[in-house]
């Protein structure tokens, strides 16, 4: 992920191989196209616009959003006891 120094350096930000390096404005995306920024402020943000697969797309949910490349990025492993919780329950179960 880049980090706040990168963006202010105006490093461009991670693209899967073929993506459109310019990325496209909000209101120029289609349903599915992934809205990770790119670069720019306020409306003039662009976003990567690469597809996003019909079972991954839940607008609203973490990631839900991103292309899978993107999504690799920013959804981690979560913190040690978002990991535990499912062994939890099941002890609780």
């Amino acid at each position: 992920m880049r980090s706040v120094a990168d963006m202010m350096a105006g490093i461009d930000p991670p693209m899967p191989k073929g993506a459109q390096t310019i990325g496209r404005l909000l209101a120029d995306l289609s349903a599915r196209q992934c809205r990770f920024p790119l670069r720019g402020e306020g409306a003039a943000t662009r976003f990567c616009a690469a597809e996003v697969e019909v079972e991954v797309w839940q607008p609203g949910r973490s990631g839900a959003c991103y292309c899978s490349f993107h999504r690799a990025i920013v959804v981690g492993r979560g913190t040690e006891s978002e990991r535990a919780a499912p062994r939890v329950l099941e002890r609780l179960g």
